[in-house]
């Protein structure tokens, strides 16, 4: 188990011991609510995919662990938020601005689905470990790259009260982060190529 879903799960626990509210019939849970607007914040744990030319080498990086806040509002029968995200890679720092549109899915009296489009921008800025095992002279530290993101997303959310919701999700995002470097083992162009999320978190109605 990761850092922050050590540090979440106690809290989630006290939570759920509080009553929520019930869905009305074929709607989902979340959207009985008379609060719309929400604010949240989660632990997520995040993997890049990485290649480089000139026969350099490919590879996933390590796990890594990361914070996420995100602002939304709930409409009806979707809803839409803005995130920050912050990972640290031995590759990279990485942080990441991102809008989603989700569709909520009907799933019980306290449960409700969700699957979304995401969109927005991402900046890294390099270390000078080597992502391909080549040492540690990877020849870009303190350089850095931005990218558009774009991908999917899909998850659950939990209703504890009125004003407490946890959520759960998992997002795919296509990323074209690219630098020239030159590494132990030779030179190219690393990129990244993509970037999968898992998270978990709480969000509070207002």
């Amino acid at each position: 188990m990761t850092r922050y879903g050590k540090l979440l799960l106690p809290g989630l626990a006290l939570l759920l011991g509080f009553p929520a509210v019930a869905a009305a019939d074929g709607r989902a849970v979340a959207l009985e609510v008379d609060r719309r607007m929400y604010a949240g914040i989660a632990g997520f744990t995040a993997q890049s995919r990485m290649r480089a030319e000139d026969g350099a080498g490919s590879g996933t990086n390590s796990l890594s662990d990361g914070l996420l806040l995100r602002l939304g509002r709930t409409g009806r029968p979707a809803r839409y938020d803005v995130e920050l995200a912050r990972t640290n890679y031995d590759e990279g720092e990485l942080w990441l601005t991102m809008a989603s549109l989700d569709y909520l899915i009907p799933g019980g009296d306290l449960f409700s689905g969700y699957v979304g489009i995401v969109g927005g921008y991402g900046r890294i800025e390099w270390n000078s470990n080597d992502p391909f095992g080549g040492g540690d002279n990877f020849g870009v530290r303190g350089e850095r790259d931005s990218s558009y993101v774009a991908g999917l997303r899909g998850g659950g959310l939990i209703e504890v009260t009125d004003l407490v919701q946890v959520e759960i999700g998992y997002r795919y995002l296509h990323t074209e982060f690219s630098r020239q470097f030159d590494g132990n083992d030779g030179g190219g162009k690393v990129q990244v190529r993509n970037l999968r999320m898992v998270h978990a978190g709480v969000n509070f109605r207002f």
